[in-house]
């Protein structure tokens, strides 16, 4: 017998005692049920088992195809079933990552569109700290590490609960409900993910240095009871610092409309905070707690007190992964776009911030070009020394 069902964008079931299950497609569904009908009223053993065979050469799936199909921007090496990055004529010389290639292949059987992940995967091959590691053999590790960390999931405490509690569902249909990417990926291939600070709530007197309240409560003048916090009505006018360091470590600029001139230890929402220099960023995997700016997943911050702020981050600054399993990075540079401690007063989108690191990718490829241009020139004068003698 033939069986077939369809389930979250699978063709699933058996033909005799073999299980199978494959990506949905109309044709091909339509065509497995041909097959299953002739198979099922067959009159024969010999008319069954050639239904048999036909209906398995349906259930074989050629992932490295299907991906090419899919995207124009990947190419399968035919001999090693490696993907590469393809642009136009050009074939990138670093393998993706098995981990990203499962999240490309799961996102192709879930119907998901998966041009973020290749967008994502472009913006690594720019990375510095990439090409360094690969120039010393440990760039395959890197890229496996930072798609590791992209895959991680995260089963969410407070949505079980309420899955459960509220809407009565059982504790394994609410924990897959519940369970989720740690770090979202945006369409123009950015990370976002979490970064946790503590708020400030002290400022100095210009003149005394005196320590003194940064925000004045006001009170009911007949209960005596809190009216106000004082606190501003956007969250671009409250200031934060990193949760662990506080204003120790490396100074980092924090740039934009309300930020600073000089670098510090300040976090607002709004603004591009970032290290003047990789020297800043420890870039060994295998070291945690050291030099560079830190961010990370839900996991990751679960572990922290403070406030929650949501930031952007191109993954050309990705310097350091040490945990690929609890969702800890270290980079160069992040932008806040929000934070749950208060509304924002602006909106800030992912495309613009991608285009402020496309603009630094654009001046980062002419220095290695002219970089290149320079060797192959002392390398053509080299010969040509060679060849006069």
């Amino acid at each position: 017998m033939i069986h077939i069902n369809v389930v979250d964008g699978q063709i699933t079931g058996s033909y005799g005692n073999t299980p199978f299950s494959v990506s949905y497609d109309k044709d091909l569904y339509q065509a497995m049920l041909k097959v299953a009908d002739a198979a099922n009223e067959a009159n024969s053993l010999e008319a069954y088992n050639l239904a048999l065979e036909e209906f398995k050469s349906l259930t074989v799936q050629d992932y490295s195809q299907l991906v090419q199909s899919k995207c124009e921007h990947i190419y399968v090496n035919p001999v090693s079933g490696e993907c590469f990055l393809k642009t136009k004529d050009s074939v990138s010389n670093i393998p993706m990552p098995e981990a990203l290639v499962n999240r490309i292949y799961e996102s192709i059987d879930m119907g998901v569109d998966f041009e973020p992940l290749i967008k994502l995967w472009t913006r690594w091959l720019r990375n510095p700290v990439l090409r360094t590691k690969s120039k010393n053999g440990n760039g395959r590790e890197f890229s496996e590490r930072m798609f590791n960390f992209i895959n991680m999931k995260y089963v969410h405490p407070k949505l079980k609960k309420e899955l459960m509690e509220e809407h009565g569902l059982s504790e394994e249909v609410a924990t897959k409900r519940a369970t989720m990417y740690q770090i979202k990926i945006t369409k123009e291939g950015l990370l976002n993910g979490y970064k946790v600070s503590r708020e400030l709530f002290h400022k100095f007197d210009t003149e005394t240095g005196e320590r003194v309240d940064r925000y004045k409560r006001t009170f009911n003048a007949d209960t005596g009871e809190i009216e106000s916090e004082g606190l501003p009505e956007f969250v671009e006018d409250r200031l934060f610092e990193p949760s662990v360091m506080g204003n120790r470590g490396d100074a980092f600029y924090c740039e934009g409309p309300n930020g600073y001139n000089k670098p510090g230890h300040f976090i607002k929402v709004g603004c591009v905070h970032r290290l003047d220099s990789w020297d800043k960023v420890n870039t060994n995997d295998y070291d945690s707690c050291v030099p560079g700016l830190h961010f990370g997943g839900l996991m990751y911050i679960n572990c922290y007190s403070g406030e929650i702020h949501n930031v952007f981050v191109d993954p050309m600054h990705v310097g350091a992964v040490p945990n690929d399993s609890t969702g800890a990075i270290r980079c160069l540079q992040y932008f806040v776009h929000s934070s749950l401690t208060g509304v924002n007063g602006s909106i800030y989108h992912s495309s613009t911030y991608a285009a402020k690191t496309d603009e630094e990718w654009e001046i980062m490829r002419a220095e290695i070009m002219k970089e290149y241009s320079d060797k192959l020139n002392k390398i053509q004068e080299e010969a040509n020394r060679l060849t006069a003698l």
